[in-house]
């Protein structure tokens, strides 16, 4: 069943050809590790990381192509509830985050090869711009033990 004249079947690309933007990123990492043996069968260890990332890409200026869209397929397709324009598109991959992460932990060795390990881990995520995904921000605590055989 024909829904009115056949389309004529070329690909377009709306796009790169009509806007160049910067997309601008600073990260900043830190990172501090230690350990300590206090005695020689027992070491202890912490780990401290933090990371700090804002990104956003300048505003796009494109033409409005929804009529030129919609006159190419009105026949067949109801574009009415579409938008093709880009006034929020440079929004979508804003980031604005901060990423805490602590870590303490031992190790105690027994004799024979046998290691005891014990560490608690804790990450805490700040998202300033959750756009596309919603909000990330959020916060674990990680509790880990275990027993190593060393041969």
């Amino acid at each position: 069943m024909s829904v009115g004249p056949p389309l004529d079947v070329q690909t377009k690309h709306y796009g790169s050809e009509y806007a160049m933007v910067d997309y601008k990123t600073n990260s900043l990492n830190l990172y501090l590790s230690t350990s300590y043996a206090p005695m020689e069968q027992l070491t202890v260890f912490g780990n401290i990381n933090y990371s700090k990332s804002k990104a956003e890409l300048d505003q796009v200026v494109m033409p409005d192509i929804t009529d030129l869209l919609y006159n190419e397929v009105r026949d067949a397709t109801d574009l009415t509830h579409q938008d093709f324009t880009f006034a929020e598109m440079h929004e979508y991959s804003n980031l604005d985050y901060a990423l805490l992460g602590l870590n303490l932990g031992m190790e105690y060795r027994f004799t024979g090869g046998v290691v005891l390990t014990l560490d608690g881990t804790y990450y805490d995520l700040n998202d300033k711009a959750g756009f596309v995904y919603g909000d990330e921000s959020g916060s674990y605590f990680l509790l880990r033990s275990g027993v190593r055989f060393e041969f």
